[in-house]
């Protein structure tokens, strides 16, 4: 009989990444990775400084879009909560009579209509419908202009992923801190996590703090204070990561359907450590948490492991994320088992300062009424 390969890690890779970056993990290997990954840490800052400061001296100036525009975006690697935050604003600007459309980086050939591109692309169409364009194209500029040809009724853009973007002006620059791992070690990329250095926050209108649920009150204090010393003012607000529902196909099912159920969860995103806390909270048992690499791209060899494992272990559903079911769908009709695929509806929850952002979102994208575009006027 040929044997199966064992697709569940004793330890998760992201909880192996982290103790390698943070110094944690004290093994030879992750030594070594440390002393490789800091060479590739000065040239990354250069390159990074560079850039930064041609911006701040107008030599690469930033081009406005057309409508308002208000940035979603982070300034660490992973998942701090974008796409459900991008998902939250946009119900919110809607409800003010605006007709918001999305902007994120990618490539879709297809346009407006592309049932092609990123997981995070496909998980908001999927989230917003029809109403909300959102578009994904390599340059924010090209993309903006894509969607006022189309749909000239938009009234406001919201950037997903925009912080490190700044060739597109904003009206409004959110910088997301998940409160569970805030500043990616202190180390900028390689290294760590974050994606430029820490103090480059400053650059932020308003800070909101996701997964403000995952620490202690005082740990929370401590990262509050911290960010006010970094960019002057303290958090706008903060949120947690709320299973809503889950999602079975196309047919919505309460959270509680769970509580009875042995599960196994299997996920590719960029924070599974929450993923997996959120799916032990709600499940009856949790038989194991398969972790791949962010954005994996699925074969069906994989989601048949998982199912095996699944069985093996005694399950009776395997939970993954929506992001994950965008690469599953196609294929998980291939593979042979009776389990059945739950996925939960994630929706961004502020634990306080919602008004806070309503005020800050609305007084950025400013009267409902779209305005003429110079190639309007």
């Amino acid at each position: 009989m040929r044997s199966r390969r064992r697709l569940l890690p004793r330890i998760p890779k992201s909880d192996r990444l982290h103790g390698i970056m943070s110094g944690q993990a004290r093994d030879p290997l992750a030594i070594g990775l440390r002393l490789v990954t800091n060479l590739g840490t000065p040239p990354y800052r250069l390159a990074t400084g560079v850039r930064n400061t041609l911006y701040n001296l107008g030599v690469m100036p930033s081009k406005p879009l057309g409508r308002p525009t208000i940035s979603v975006g982070n300034i660490t690697a992973g998942g701090t909560g974008k796409t459900p935050m991008v998902i939250e604003l946009v119900r919110r600007l809607q409800a003010m009579g605006h007709q918001p459309a999305v902007l994120m980086r990618g490539y879709e050939p297809a346009g407006l209509e592309s049932k092609k591109g990123s997981d995070e692309a496909a998980v908001l169409r999927g989230s917003l419908g029809g109403d909300v364009p959102v578009m994904a194209n390599p340059s924010r500029i090209d993309g903006a202009r894509d969607v006022l040809a189309d749909r000239p009724e938009v009234s406001v853009f919201v950037l997903d992923d925009g912080f490190q973007h700044r060739r597109a002006h904003r009206d409004l620059n959110l910088v997301l801190v998940d409160a569970s791992v805030p500043f990616g070690f202190g180390r900028v990329l390689p290294r760590g996590l974050l994606r430029e250095p820490i103090g480059n926050l400053k650059r932020a209108d308003q800070v909101i703090v996701t997964r403000a649920d995952r620490v202690d009150p005082d740990e929370l204090a401590e990262l509050d204070q911290r960010i006010e010393r970094l960019t002057g003012r303290p958090p706008l607000a903060h949120a947690r990561h709320h299973w809503a529902n889950m999602r079975q196909g196309y047919k919505d099912l309460p959270v509680e359907y769970l509580a009875n159920k042995t599960v196994l969860g299997c996920s590719g995103v960029g924070n599974p450590s929450d993923f997996e806390k959120s799916m032990r909270e709600v499940a009856g048992k949790c038989v194991g948490h398969i972790v791949f690499e962010d954005h994996r791209n699925y074969n069906r060899t994989d989601i048949s492991g998982v199912f095996h494992t699944a069985e093996e272990r005694g399950a009776d559903a395997v939970i993954i994320t929506e992001k994950d079911w965008v690469k599953w769908r196609k294929k998980a009709g291939g593979v042979k088992s009776t389990l059945p695929i739950f996925r939960p509806v994630v929706q961004m929850q502020f634990i306080d300062g919602g008004e806070a952002v309503d005020h800050a979102i609305a007084e950025a994208a400013g009267s409902p009424e779209p305005q003429p575009t110079e190639r309007e006027t």
